[in-house]
């Protein structure tokens, strides 16, 4: 995704990435108001991010997220370059951007992505087995014995643990595949560590407050596991 209130540094954008086969640009805006609403109700991975605008800087529109997805910061002044990497920026591009420049920007990304994906998912310690996921540019460490259950959103996973909820970009067969034996799905959108359950009906549990649905399709072989 792509934020600039120039419409022409916006088009610069947009035809650099039309160049890189791994790029999918789902929007551009150049109202940063608009941008930041659609952020919130739409993920993406990465955000092509002009920092003096109208309104709203990049800035401030970034510490509005729920969710921060990776961040490239394109701008006219080269002020701003210490404290975009105080907020964990990728890369800092000045304009006007060269395609060499742009290119060497994205590369950063899909680095970082690669050596997530190459790294162990999963590892044995005192405590029990741990994963690591990645949450924007954060990964986090998770103990699976305080991991309560998984929920899907699209191709989000949401991680519940005990303390925190982490949103990963993964869908729930990509999460499964991290956990192990303890957790069973009953439902496409949800999966639970059997250990956490204090209730179990006819269609749905409850681990603490929270109320988890039992598809159809995974009834028959929750209901077993448990009478188990």
């Amino acid at each position: 995704m792509a934020i600039d209130d120039e419409v022409h540094a916006l088009k610069v954008i947009e035809l650099h990435a039309e160049k890189v086969e791994k790029l999918e640009m789902v929007a551009t805006f150049t109202d940063p108001v608009q941008a930041a609403d659609f952020l919130e109700k739409n993920r993406v991975d990465l955000i092509f991010l002009d920092i003096n605008m109208q309104s709203l800087n990049g800035f401030e529109l970034l510490e509005s997220l729920t969710h921060k997805p990776q961040v490239i910061f394109t701008t006219a002044y080269s002020d701003y370059a210490v404290k975009s990497y105080s907020v964990d920026a990728l890369d800092y591009l000045m304009k006007p951007i060269s395609f060499s420049r742009f290119l060497k920007a994205v590369n950063k990304a899909d680095t970082i992505e690669k050596r997530v994906e190459s790294a162990p998912a999963a590892q044995t310690i005192k405590q029990g087995k741990v994963i690591s996921v990645k949450s924007g540019t954060i990964i986090h460490r998770i103990d699976l014995d305080t991991l309560l259950y998984l929920e899907a959103d699209g191709n989000y996973t949401k991680f519940v643990t005990d303390k925190e909820s982490i949103m990963v970009l993964c869908t729930m067969k990509d999460a499964l595949s991290k956990v192990d034996e303890r957790f069973i799905q009953t439902h496409r959108s949800y999966a639970v560590a059997t250990s956490k359950v204090n209730k179990v009906e006819a269609h749905q549990l409850r681990i603490g407050d929270k109320t988890i649905p039992i598809g159809s399709s995974y009834r028959k072989e929750v209901l077993e596991k448990f009478s188990n």
